[in-house]
Protein backbone atom coordinates (compact mmCIF):
# COMPACT_ATOMS: atom_id res chain seq x y z
CA UNK A 1 0.00 0.00 0.00
CA UNK A 2 2.42 2.41 0.57
CA UNK A 3 4.00 1.93 -2.81
CA UNK A 4 0.64 2.14 -4.66
CA UNK A 5 0.17 5.56 -2.52
CA UNK A 6 3.80 6.81 -3.20
CA UNK A 7 3.19 6.59 -7.27
CA UNK A 8 -0.24 8.22 -7.06
CA UNK A 9 1.76 11.09 -5.60
CA UNK A 10 4.19 11.16 -8.02
CA UNK A 11 1.57 10.58 -10.80
CA UNK A 12 0.03 13.74 -9.49
CA UNK A 13 2.91 15.67 -9.13
CA UNK A 14 3.93 14.60 -12.40
CA UNK A 15 0.67 15.88 -14.35
CA UNK A 16 1.01 19.20 -12.29
CA UNK A 17 4.06 19.98 -13.85
CA UNK A 18 2.61 18.70 -17.21
CA UNK A 19 -0.10 21.20 -17.13
CA UNK A 20 1.65 24.07 -16.40
CA UNK A 21 3.96 23.48 -19.41
CA UNK A 22 1.21 22.57 -21.76
CA UNK A 23 -1.09 25.68 -20.93
CA UNK A 24 0.89 27.86 -18.31
CA UNK A 25 -0.47 28.68 -14.52
CA UNK A 26 -4.37 29.34 -15.77
CA UNK A 27 -6.25 28.07 -13.16
CA UNK A 28 -5.78 28.12 -9.48
CA UNK A 29 -7.44 24.82 -9.41
CA UNK A 30 -4.23 22.98 -10.82
CA UNK A 31 -2.55 23.18 -7.32
CA UNK A 32 -5.47 20.57 -6.44
CA UNK A 33 -2.63 18.50 -7.98
CA UNK A 34 -0.28 19.65 -5.63
CA UNK A 35 -2.53 18.77 -2.62
CA UNK A 36 -3.51 15.35 -3.93
CA UNK A 37 0.28 14.86 -4.43
CA UNK A 38 1.32 15.60 -1.05
CA UNK A 39 -1.87 13.88 0.65
CA UNK A 40 -0.50 10.66 -1.12
CA UNK A 41 2.78 10.94 -0.30
CA UNK A 42 1.62 11.31 3.36
CA UNK A 43 -0.36 8.55 3.33
CA UNK A 44 1.80 6.40 1.99
CA UNK A 45 4.68 7.40 4.59
CA UNK A 46 1.52 6.78 7.58
CA UNK A 47 0.62 2.98 5.72
CA UNK A 48 4.67 2.70 5.86
CA UNK A 49 4.91 3.45 9.74
CA UNK A 50 1.67 1.50 10.40
CA UNK A 51 -0.21 4.54 12.23
CA UNK A 52 -3.60 2.69 11.20
CA UNK A 53 -2.93 -0.49 12.84
CA UNK A 54 -2.87 1.04 16.05
CA UNK A 55 -6.20 3.04 15.49
CA UNK A 56 -8.79 1.18 17.52
CA UNK A 57 -11.10 -1.18 15.25
CA UNK A 58 -14.03 0.85 15.65
CA UNK A 59 -12.52 3.90 13.90
CA UNK A 60 -10.55 2.00 11.52
CA UNK A 61 -13.85 0.45 10.49
CA UNK A 62 -15.68 4.05 10.44
CA UNK A 63 -12.78 5.17 8.16
CA UNK A 64 -13.13 2.79 5.68
CA UNK A 65 -16.80 2.86 5.80
CA UNK A 66 -16.39 6.66 5.16
CA UNK A 67 -14.05 6.40 2.61
CA UNK A 68 -16.33 3.80 0.39
CA UNK A 69 -19.61 6.33 0.72
CA UNK A 70 -16.87 9.26 -0.63
CA UNK A 71 -15.71 7.26 -3.30
CA UNK A 72 -18.99 5.44 -4.23
CA UNK A 73 -20.16 9.53 -4.57
CA UNK A 74 -17.35 10.68 -6.21
CA UNK A 75 -18.26 7.90 -8.70
CA UNK A 76 -21.76 7.86 -8.96
CA UNK A 77 -21.10 12.13 -9.75
CA UNK A 78 -18.54 10.95 -12.06
CA UNK A 79 -20.86 8.70 -14.55
CA UNK A 80 -23.19 11.40 -14.82
CA UNK A 81 -20.65 13.70 -16.13
CA UNK A 82 -19.78 11.37 -18.71
CA UNK A 83 -23.55 10.37 -19.57
CA UNK A 84 -23.50 13.49 -20.66
CA UNK A 85 -20.55 13.61 -22.67
CA UNK A 86 -21.53 10.77 -24.83
CA UNK A 87 -25.42 11.30 -25.59
CA UNK A 88 -26.25 13.25 -28.83
CA UNK A 89 -30.05 14.39 -29.89
CA UNK A 90 -31.56 11.74 -32.00
CA UNK A 91 -33.35 14.52 -33.90
CA UNK A 92 -32.06 17.61 -35.49
CA UNK A 93 -32.17 21.11 -33.55
CA UNK A 94 -33.90 24.24 -34.76
CA UNK A 95 -31.30 26.02 -32.51
CA UNK A 96 -27.65 25.69 -31.17
CA UNK A 97 -26.31 27.56 -28.56
CA UNK A 98 -22.22 27.94 -28.27
CA UNK A 99 -21.25 28.39 -24.72
CA UNK A 100 -18.58 30.69 -24.71
CA UNK A 101 -15.16 30.48 -23.41
CA UNK A 102 -11.82 32.26 -22.82
CA UNK A 103 -11.06 34.33 -25.92
CA UNK A 104 -7.21 35.21 -25.99
CA UNK A 105 -5.68 38.10 -28.54
CA UNK A 106 -4.77 35.01 -31.27
CA UNK A 107 -8.18 33.99 -31.53
CA UNK A 108 -10.68 31.58 -29.27
CA UNK A 109 -8.99 29.55 -26.64
CA UNK A 110 -8.16 25.65 -27.32
CA UNK A 111 -11.61 24.53 -25.68
CA UNK A 112 -13.60 26.96 -27.65
CA UNK A 113 -12.48 25.79 -30.44
CA UNK A 114 -13.30 22.57 -30.08
CA UNK A 115 -16.64 23.74 -29.06
CA UNK A 116 -17.10 25.95 -32.55
CA UNK A 117 -15.48 23.01 -34.51
CA UNK A 118 -18.59 20.99 -33.37
CA UNK A 119 -21.02 23.73 -34.13
CA UNK A 120 -19.49 23.93 -37.87
CA UNK A 121 -19.81 20.21 -37.85
CA UNK A 122 -23.31 19.70 -36.79
CA UNK A 123 -24.91 22.64 -38.98
CA UNK A 124 -23.08 21.18 -42.17
CA UNK A 125 -25.02 17.77 -41.29
CA UNK A 126 -28.57 20.01 -40.91
CA UNK A 127 -28.11 22.67 -42.60
CA UNK A 128 -31.29 24.43 -41.01
CA UNK A 129 -30.35 24.42 -37.84
CA UNK A 130 -29.28 28.71 -36.47
CA UNK A 131 -26.66 29.23 -34.48
CA UNK A 132 -26.13 31.29 -31.46
CA UNK A 133 -22.77 32.17 -30.45
CA UNK A 134 -22.95 33.27 -26.49
CA UNK A 135 -20.58 35.35 -24.86
CA UNK A 136 -19.36 38.55 -23.58
CA UNK A 137 -16.16 40.19 -22.72
CA UNK A 138 -14.35 39.44 -19.88
CA UNK A 139 -11.57 41.71 -18.74
CA UNK A 140 -8.83 39.89 -19.91
CA UNK A 141 -10.42 39.43 -23.20
CA UNK A 142 -9.73 41.18 -26.00
CA UNK A 143 -13.26 41.67 -27.35
CA UNK A 144 -16.46 39.60 -27.17
CA UNK A 145 -16.35 35.87 -27.38
CA UNK A 146 -19.57 35.56 -29.30
CA UNK A 147 -17.64 38.33 -31.91
CA UNK A 148 -14.72 36.00 -32.14
CA UNK A 149 -16.84 32.91 -32.37
CA UNK A 150 -18.79 34.50 -35.09
CA UNK A 151 -15.65 35.29 -36.85
CA UNK A 152 -14.50 32.02 -36.49
CA UNK A 153 -17.63 30.25 -38.00
CA UNK A 154 -17.58 32.81 -40.95
CA UNK A 155 -14.11 31.85 -41.63
CA UNK A 156 -15.09 28.32 -41.94
CA UNK A 157 -17.75 29.60 -44.33
CA UNK A 158 -20.96 29.66 -41.72
CA UNK A 159 -23.02 32.08 -43.55
CA UNK A 160 -23.58 35.64 -41.28
CA UNK A 161 -27.32 35.25 -41.42
CA UNK A 162 -27.15 31.45 -40.21
CA UNK A 163 -25.39 32.86 -36.79
CA UNK A 164 -27.47 34.71 -34.12
CA UNK A 165 -24.76 36.99 -31.68
CA UNK A 166 -25.28 36.89 -27.45
CA UNK A 167 -22.59 39.57 -26.33
CA UNK A 168 -23.68 40.20 -22.68
CA UNK A 169 -23.33 37.20 -20.89
CA UNK A 170 -20.36 36.47 -17.89
CA UNK A 171 -21.55 32.83 -17.18
CA UNK A 172 -23.11 29.70 -18.44
CA UNK A 173 -26.36 30.66 -16.42
CA UNK A 174 -26.14 33.82 -18.22
CA UNK A 175 -25.32 32.55 -21.69
CA UNK A 176 -28.23 30.12 -21.54
CA UNK A 177 -30.74 32.77 -19.72
CA UNK A 178 -29.86 35.70 -22.68
CA UNK A 179 -29.80 33.17 -25.39
CA UNK A 180 -33.43 32.42 -24.90
CA UNK A 181 -34.45 35.33 -25.65
CA UNK A 182 -33.55 35.05 -28.86
CA UNK A 183 -35.56 31.67 -29.74
CA UNK A 184 -38.78 31.53 -30.54
CA UNK A 185 -41.26 29.81 -27.79
CA UNK A 186 -41.52 25.51 -29.00
CA UNK A 187 -38.24 25.66 -30.70
CA UNK A 188 -35.92 22.38 -30.28
CA UNK A 189 -32.20 23.75 -28.42
CA UNK A 190 -29.27 21.71 -28.82
CA UNK A 191 -26.26 22.97 -26.51
CA UNK A 192 -23.00 22.91 -27.40
CA UNK A 193 -20.39 22.58 -24.71
CA UNK A 194 -17.36 20.10 -24.19
CA UNK A 195 -18.38 16.87 -23.04
CA UNK A 196 -17.49 17.48 -19.52
CA UNK A 197 -19.53 20.40 -19.63
CA UNK A 198 -22.68 19.27 -20.87
CA UNK A 199 -24.33 17.89 -17.61
CA UNK A 200 -24.45 20.93 -15.55
CA UNK A 201 -25.22 22.93 -18.96
CA UNK A 202 -28.41 20.93 -18.95
CA UNK A 203 -29.21 20.94 -15.23
CA UNK A 204 -29.11 24.87 -15.52
CA UNK A 205 -31.31 24.63 -18.55
CA UNK A 206 -33.86 22.78 -17.23
CA UNK A 207 -33.68 25.06 -14.22
CA UNK A 208 -34.20 28.08 -16.30
CA UNK A 209 -37.43 26.82 -18.19
CA UNK A 210 -36.03 25.07 -21.41
CA UNK A 211 -38.08 22.33 -22.44
CA UNK A 212 -36.64 21.16 -25.15
CA UNK A 213 -32.89 21.52 -24.44
CA UNK A 214 -30.57 18.67 -25.42
CA UNK A 215 -26.83 18.28 -24.95
CA UNK A 216 -24.26 18.57 -28.03
CA UNK A 217 -20.93 17.60 -26.60
CA UNK A 218 -17.70 18.92 -28.30
CA UNK A 219 -14.46 16.72 -27.97
CA UNK A 220 -12.28 18.20 -25.01
CA UNK A 221 -8.55 18.97 -24.66
CA UNK A 222 -7.24 15.54 -23.65
CA UNK A 223 -4.18 16.63 -21.84
CA UNK A 224 -6.51 18.77 -20.01
CA UNK A 225 -9.15 16.11 -19.17
CA UNK A 226 -8.61 14.60 -15.99
CA UNK A 227 -8.66 18.23 -14.17
CA UNK A 228 -11.52 18.98 -15.88
CA UNK A 229 -13.41 16.12 -14.75
CA UNK A 230 -12.44 16.79 -11.25
CA UNK A 231 -13.45 20.48 -11.20
CA UNK A 232 -16.63 19.34 -12.95
CA UNK A 233 -17.16 17.02 -10.05
CA UNK A 234 -17.29 19.69 -7.54
CA UNK A 235 -19.01 22.23 -9.77
CA UNK A 236 -21.74 19.85 -10.60
CA UNK A 237 -21.96 18.55 -6.90
CA UNK A 238 -22.72 22.92 -6.14
CA UNK A 239 -25.45 23.40 -8.95
CA UNK A 240 -26.85 20.83 -7.73
CA UNK A 241 -27.16 21.39 -4.34
CA UNK A 242 -28.07 25.24 -4.73
CA UNK A 243 -30.04 25.06 -7.98
CA UNK A 244 -33.38 23.74 -8.13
Amino acid sequence: MPVVCNIAGFLCLIYFILLLVYSGFTSLFYLIWLLMSAGFLLLGRLFRIRFFQHLPVPVRVGMILFLSVCLLFFLSVEAMILKGALTMPAEPQDYVIVLGAHVRSTGPSRALALRLDKAYEYVLEHPGTIIIVSGGQGSNEPCTESSAMKQYLMEKGIAEDQILEEEHSTNTRENLIFSRKLIPDGASVGIISNGFHICRALHLAETLGYENASGIPARSDLATQPTNLLREFFAVVKDFWLIR
